[in-house]
């Protein structure tokens, strides 16, 4: 094996991927090829991969056409290398794409035509990750919580934070479930005797200044209307907060006057607090007055006006509700500056901003009045003492049967009506509710996916109430609603007509957006965009307060949603000329006919932000905070379209060289080493072509076709290993959608590998493809796919591991006992 800088060369790169010596028929000796795609594989392949050089441990020359099913795992491996182009590499002796075609299809029908049975794979015992135990929170309750503040963050492994063998419970993991359980349950039915306590929402720095506040990146100048803000309005922030009981409480916001500078209190500004959109007090900040007395007064003047923001009393409902500070809007006609305004439309650009509030109460509690999560639990509520115990166990049995995602037994409800009714003999009835409400919560059968074990080592087909829980964790990333639970305790929900009309109507549900910001936002891996944070000096009008990435992710939610959930082709994720702006994202494109701060649908008269090559979200996740990189966004490409994920680069790799000053060089200039070194240019002259055709996008996903270092046109040409030639992003996106089977095979792999919560392998690709197949009838509309995928093998059986019972009782124990002493 030939290495160098720790990549492998020429053919190697696959081999290296397709692990360790295949196995091979006893006495196997070279044959002469009675194939023609066997003799291209000969022909290309066997000078690395040879029984002289083993280059990766496998040897072409002494397999045969027949050998193929039995070496599975090194053929699918090497479907996707060719698939990605990377299979003879660039620079090497290539066939045309006619023939790598023919070779591919070859290999695919050779490895599916000797499938004997489709492989079910085992998925471990595992407990609901953060998303999942919110969504059900707010399903079985009736109640938003932030389970960052909550629960522990998730490991993600091969993209997904719902794969089974990272959702495993440490003991540390099961103290703080208990502790949220705790703190759910009070949430979701009030405190009558809550004391008063102070929360903080907003940048905490931000509440009492004494230089110019910083604000929360991304929030925006406040400059215009914000979306869900009454009309007439400009800026602000809103927060949903929950209050414990009816009654008296405080609202403080964030310091605005500063004595150190006048800032923005030139000129008059109206604040407006509201509740759930109604207005609850209102003053002004900032004109002639306020900036004479900070003129005069110093100090003083500053408290005084500060204190118009301070214990602004107020009257609220138990419950969830949206606290908002918001300004009114002045007329855009004219400035009040002696200088031409920034702002787009005209009007005032110096104005006050609001970036902090905080909530103090109760300060005095009236009562407890029905909230939307107390509708949820008290579905019944004794009149006589004698009714208590009755109506407890109605609400405990349902809330158990919801959570549990199944029908609950009297083993099952004995423990819960020990909570209860030692929460009740100490504070009542709402208190052994609560009691009761936690250990829910905190139970095994609600924190883990549990399935029946059936008999060790052996695969079965799912019982209807396991495949109820499966599909709505699927598409809802959430527990069974009682549709589905109804249906599954019927036996009919593994019927295929009745299967496929509840994967319609789950999928026309709000709560199948769960598809878009856990499966899509991770499958194209959204989340790096915290870590690309814009470069304040290089990007001025996209940092800080102004950081588009808010935007994007609005945007990008919009679009794939209404993709998927629209039962579009999935193609059209690439394809589709329409998005989602409002004026500020609108204004970053450089489009100038959309007004206001709500995101409306658009139809894009310039292709070239088509599909999601062109939204601003791929574009800076795959970007430097201070530079485009060809490199990260080919290899994006490559594993999130193509589904052919690069090699890791190696360790010694040398840095890209910076910029001379004096010497301005474009990136392609700078990335030339990568067509000069073989060792690079076997990966990079894959990559590197895809990258450079997104070069016109600067690092925030702005369009331009001038290189900002050189001040030339942008070369953005290349050629693909098929031979296509290509020059800038709509010739990129015509090359891909020309193949649109290598897209949907891609997707459909990684859609399956989340449905599943495990990583397929090669015994999954038989499958996939067959999905591929049946979808491609009715041009790969997303429903065909998830109907494909929750009616196959790997969705519907599984491979039984060791029985659940007597692990889920110890935990079962662990709970009951901290529970017990932590007390209610």
């Amino acid at each position: 094996m030939v290495r160098n800088c720790g990549v492998l060369t020429g053919a190697l790169v696959v081999s290296a991927l397709l692990g360790p010596a295949v196995a091979l028929a006893a006495g196997a000796t070279p044959a002469s090829p009675t194939h023609a795609e066997w003799g291209t594989i000969q022909q290309y392949c066997t000078s690395c991969h040879n029984s002289t050089d083993w280059a990766g441990g496998v040897a072409f020359d002494i397999m045969t056409a027949k050998q193929v099913p039995a070496n599975a795992k090194v053929w699918e491996n090497a479907i996707v290398k060719l698939d990605g182009g990377f299979m003879p590499p660039p620079g090497k002796k290539r066939p045309d794409a006619k023939t790598v075609k023919g070779l591919i299809s070859w290999l695919q029908n050779t490895l599916d035509a000797s499938e004997r049975a489709p492989f079910a794979g085992r998925v471990s015992l595992s407990r609901l990750n953060r998303r999942e135990y919110g969504n059900a929170v707010r399903d079985l309750l009736g109640l938003d919580v932030d389970v960052s503040n909550l629960l522990p963050s998730d490991e993600v492994r091969d993209g997904f934070d719902d794969n089974a063998k990272i959702l495993q419970v440490t003991p540390s993991f099961l103290d703080q479930y208990i502790s949220a359980a705790r703190t759910v349950a009070n949430l979701a039915i009030g405190n009558r005797n809550a004391l008063p306590v102070t929360t903080i929402y907003g940048n905490v720095a931000d509440m009492v200044i004494s230089l110019p506040p910083r604000g929360t990146p991304g929030e925006g100048a406040q400059e215009r209307y914000e979306d869900g803000m009454p009309f007439g309005t400009r800026g602000g922030i809103s927060f949903l907060h929950t209050f414990p009981a009816d009654g008296e409480y405080a609202l403080t916001i964030g310091d605005m006057a500063l004595g150190r500078n006048v800032p923005r209190m030139e000129y008059r500004n109206t604040v407006i607090a509201l509740l759930d959109g109604k207005e609850f007090y209102r003053t002004d900040i900032g004109g002639d007055a306020d900036d004479k007395a900070i003129d005069q007064k110093q100090q003083a003047a500053v408290d005084a006006i500060n204190d118009r923001l301070r214990n602004i009393p107020f009257h609220a409902t138990a419950g969830q509700h949206r606290i908002a500070v918001t300004f009114l809007q002045r007329s855009l006609a004219e400035s009040d500056s002696r200088v031409e305004a920034l702002t787009v439309d005209g009007g005032n650009d110096d104005v006050q901003q609001v970036h902090a509030l905080s909530i103090r109460g109760p300060i005095k509690v009236t009562g407890m009045s029905e909230s939307a999560s107390r509708a949820k639990i008290f579905i019944c509520y004794p009149k006589q003492p004698q009714d208590e115990e009755p109506c407890a166990r109605q609400i405990i049995s349902t809330l158990a049967r919801h959570a549990f995602r199944r029908p609950v037994t009297e083993e099952d409800l004995h423990p819960l009506m020990e909570f209860y009714e030692a929460g009740r003999r100490e504070s009542g009835f709402e208190a052994g509710i609560g009691d009761a409400v936690s250990a829910i919560l905190a139970s095994p059968f609600f924190l883990y996916r549990v399935e029946d074990a059936g008999a060790p080592g052996a695969t079965q087909t799912l019982s209807d109430v396991d495949l109820a829980s499966r599909l709505s964790f699927f598409l809802w990333s959430s527990i069974p609603d009682d549709e589905l639970l109804d249906l599954a305790a019927r036996n009919e929900l593994s019927k295929p007509a009745v299967l496929a009309r509840e994967v319609r109507r789950m999928l026309a549900d709000p709560r199948a957006k769960s598809l878009v910001t856990g499966f899509a936002f991770q499958w194209l891996n959204v989340p790096e965009l915290d870590e690309i944070v814009p470069d304040r000096r290089l990007f001025a009008d996209a940092s800080g307060i102004l950081d588009p990435r808010p935007l994007y992710r609005e945007e990008l939610e919009l679009f794939v949603d209404s993709v998927l959930r629209s039962d579009q082709p999935v193609t059209a994720l690439l394809t589709a000329n329409y998005t989602y702006l409002n004026e500020p994202l609108a204004m970053l494109y450089g489009i100038r006919d959309v007004k206001g701060g709500e995101f409306r649908r658009v139809v894009l008269q310039d292709s070239v932000r088509d599909g999601l090559l062109g939204k601003g979200a791929i574009l800076m996740l795959s970007s430097n905070p201070d530079r485009t990189s060809p490199v990260r966004r080919g290899a994006w490409i490559l594993e999130k379209i193509f589904g052919s994920a690069p090699p890791t680069p190696p360790p010694n790799v040398a840095k890209l060289p910076d910029a001379v000053r004096g010497k301005p060089a474009t990136m392609r200039q700078r990335m030339a080493m990568h067509s000069v070194n073989p060792t690079c240019h076997s990966c990079h002259g894959v990559i590197d072509p895809l990258g450079f055709a997104l070069e016109n996008f600067n690092a925030i996903g702005q369009y331009s076709a001038i290189d900002p270092a050189t001040h030339k046109v942008l070369d953005t040409s290349g050629t693909l290993p098929d031979g296509t030639h290509i020059s800038g992003p709509d010739d990129l996106r015509r090359a891909i959608a020309a193949h649109p089977e290598v897209f949907v095979q891609a997707f459909t792999g990684e859609l399956m590998s989340y449905a599943l919560g495990r990583s397929l392998d090669y015994r999954d690709m038989p499958t996939v493809r067959r999905i591929v197949s049946a979808a491609a009838r009715d041009h790969y509309r997303f429903a065909d796919i998830v109907l494909q995928i929750v009616s196959s093998d790997e969705f519907r059986k599984r491979e039984s591991a060791n029985p659940v019972p007597a692990a889920t009782l110890k935990t079962a124990s662990l709970v009951k006992t901290a529970l017990q002493k932590g007390g209610s």
